[in-house]
């Protein structure tokens, strides 16, 4: 029997994750990967034996690093002051 190959689009649908959690799972060597024409494919067996790691995010009350500050649209900067000036909202 031959193996399956799946997109990355494919192996998030049949783990019911997104594509940014296939791709990461793979440039973390979580999630063993081929190039097949230019295009990464992943095996069904080694999507179906990978078990996702559940998001964490930043934990609550933790600090930005300043490279995050920078990243962050003006607009949520004034957001951000208008709560600090003004704490009915």
């Amino acid at each position: 029997m031959k193996p399956k190959l799946l997109t990355a689009v494919e192996a998030a649908n049949l783990k019911g994750v997104s594509r940014e959690a296939i791709y990461g799972a793979i440039r973390e060597g979580r999630l063993p990967h081929r190039k097949v024409l230019g295009r990464i494919a992943v095996l069904e067996a080694d999507v179906l034996a990978w078990t996702p790691t559940p998001y964490a995010g930043r934990r609550k009350g933790s600090r930005l690093s300043e490279e995050t500050k920078a990243k962050i649209s003006a607009s949520q900067k004034r957001r951000w002051q208008q709560r600090k000036v003004d704490p009915s909202t």
